[in-house]
């Protein structure tokens, strides 16, 4: 016998739910069209004109809003968000994203299969539809970061196996695919021989190696950064997810005029707690991309049925009969906050609030104490260059991290600081007007780099952070190191979380006892803290526009041009190492020039 849905589209039984009165947005020809949506077995029936006679269980006078298929987010990571997955989905459905696909790099950096394993189970019964990648560049950068997990070819068999597991996560060592190294593409071919989606982390590349890149199988990249590179991808048959940070208006224009725009998708990769609770999620995205351009019909494709059919899933990301009703309400395409959201036929969100109750799964016990590293002491932090006895002052050439304050992309400077006298064998660096910055491996081995920014200034005190991409291993910035070794021991203590200090006392301490990187707190509580800890971040001087992306993302050793890592500084272009200094000079040079 046929199903309800065939059945109430024939006309032959009531619809469980009729929405009257509708704007409907068709992701399909890019129009909208008047009328209403009729819905039965959690799959839409009907769509088209109100007909006299028809009936269902509930109707929903839709007040003359569009209808807007939910969002589908065809690349992302739940854990940056920093909530447990219950909390996470709470707030996606409200802000009108039904459909993720999500790379678990992040926990799976700290905690392995456990920490992927728990995400799944989290998730398996909540109403966000969730896909979940097997991660695939663990380290993100192998050779450069120490993690907690490493992702070989056993590995990746072992990964691809596990129920639930969808596709392959972001390749991000694009070095080592350009380069055609033996470990990352015996990793991809795994995959390739599966079948499965691939995702990619293109980055730096471009002409031959980009094609080099796209021949291992790997059809997708989220890190475009301009109109020449997203139309060159495109060309390759690339789909180009555009993130927020990456959106500009001469971006935004060669999405308008591609000429086959199915492979343009618009995602939201990374949204830290502070900017998913006061912003959006993917909803903001779309507005953004909106104001800086791009057509509203291409946006809400962008949004819903190219990233539906990127994840071969082509029963969702449209309002179309045979369709899974996955439907939002809103009052403006070009702002698009629901006023309803429909996640598989049931009502899921009113108004920006939830209307039912999520299941919330017990964290494992491994995946608490996950700090696997000694007390630190304030001379771990001393930056100290070697010289010889007797040693009466100079210079040295600093290598250093160049930041704008702005972007998270950085540059790196040579400049040459004065030395100090000799003091047991060491002479140390005039920092003033730098921040500095240490990476402490905290997955077991003893080991610890130190760095200087430039661009940031030199704050009062310090803040330490254990959720750092990709290794999240545990960062501290700051302008001294008693303040520094404070913030680093406070997370030592705490399970992970962040910290920030000044003039030796605490501030803010705000734990993220699982796998220190979420908190089972409540988002709005959870808010309040980490908005209290930025706001003292400031006042001691971390001037930073978007401190959030900055203090996670400078131990990101695959995000160019130059980071830090527990093993040194990284460039990252030409995948090497940079000593923190060379050239030591007894010059007694009192103004040095870069």
């Amino acid at each position: 016998m046929a199903d309800r849905t065939v059945l109430a589209a024939a006309g032959k039984t009531d619809f469980d739910l009729l929405i009257k009165d509708v704007r409907i947005v068709n992701v399909f020809n890019d129009t909208v069209t008047e009328g209403c949506i009729g819905l039965a077995d959690g799959r839409i029936a009907y769509v088209g004109d109100y007909e006299e006679g028809m009936a269902a269980s509930e109707i929903i006078d839709g007040g003359h809003s569009y209808a807007v298929p939910g969002f589908v987010d065809s690349h992302m990571h739940l854990e940056s968000s920093m909530l447990t997955p219950d909390h996470f989905a709470a707030r996606l459905l409200s802000l009108g994203t039904t459909t993720v696909c999500a790379d678990p790099h992040e926990i799976a950096n700290v905690s392995g299969k456990k920490g992927i394993e728990y995400l799944m189970e989290a998730c398996r019964d909540l109403p966000l539809r969730l896909f979940m990648m097997a991660p695939s560049t663990i380290p993100s950068a192998p050779g450069f970061e120490g993690s907690g997990y490493a992702v070989d070819q056993k590995e990746m068999e072992e990964l691809l196996s596990m129920e639930g597991i969808y596709g392959l996560g972001e390749v991000m060592d694009f070095n080592g695919v350009g380069n055609c190294e033996e470990h990352i593409l015996s990793v991809v071919e795994t995959a390739r021989k599966t079948g499965c989606i691939m995702d990619g982390h293109v980055a730096l590349l471009d002409g031959r190696r980009l094609q080099v890149f796209r021949a291992s199988g790997i059809d997708s990249d989220h890190t475009v950064g301009t109109a020449e590179k997203l139309k060159e991808e495109l060309a390759l048959g690339f789909t180009v997810q555009g993130q927020l940070g990456k959106l500009n208006p001469e971006i935004v224009k060669a999405m308008n005029d591609a000429p086959v725009k199915a492979r343009i998708c618009l995602v939201t990769d990374d949204v830290p707690l502070n900017r998913l609770m006061k912003e959006g999620h993917l909803n903001h995205v779309v507005e953004k991309a909106i104001e800086l351009g791009l057509d509203p019909l291409y946006a809400i494709r962008f949004a819903t049925i190219n990233g539906a059919v990127r994840l071969r899933c082509y029963d969702i990301g449209a309002i179309a009969p045979g369709m899974q009703a996955d439907i939002q309400l809103m009052d403006d395409i070009r702002h698009p906050m629901p006023r309803l959201v429909i996640s598989g036929g049931r009502k899921i969100a009113e108004n920006g609030r939830i209307i039912s109750k999520f299941p919330h799964l017990k964290v494992p016990s491994e995946l608490y104490g996950t700090m696997h590293m000694e007390t630190v002491a304030e001379e771990d932090l001393i930056i100290r260059c070697p010289v010889k006895k007797g040693f009466r002052g100079g210079s040295a050439l600093f290598n250093i991290i160049g930041e704008d304050g702005v972007s998270v992309a950085t540059r790196h400077i040579q400049k040459r600081l004065c030395l100090s006298e000799e003091k047991d064998g060491y002479a140390l660096p005039d920092t003033e007007g730098l921040l500095r910055m240490a990476v402490f491996n905290r997955h077991g081995k003893k080991q610890h780099s130190l760095g200087l920014i430039e661009g940031m200034g030199t704050p009062k005190g310090a803040m330490a952070i254990t959720y750092s991409h990709d290794a999240h291993n545990l960062s501290v910035f700051g302008g001294n190191e008693r303040d520094m070794a404070i913030c680093t021991n406070a997370l030592i203590g705490s399970g992970g979380g962040l910290c920030a200090a000044r003039d030796g006392e605490i501030l803010d301490l705000i734990p993220l006892p699982v796998s220190g990187l979420l908190s089972e707190e409540d988002p709005e509580e959870l808010l309040i803290q980490i908005e209290k800890l930025l706001s003292d971040c400031r006042d001691m001087g971390f001037s930073h526009r978007d401190l959030s992306s900055f203090f996670t993302l400078m131990a990101l050793a695959v995000s160019p041009r130059i980071k830090l890592s527990d093993m040194g500084l990284v460039d990252v272009a030409h995948k090497s190492f940079l000593p923190l200094y060379e050239d030591i000079r007894e010059d007694h040079i009192d103004n040095p020039t870069k």
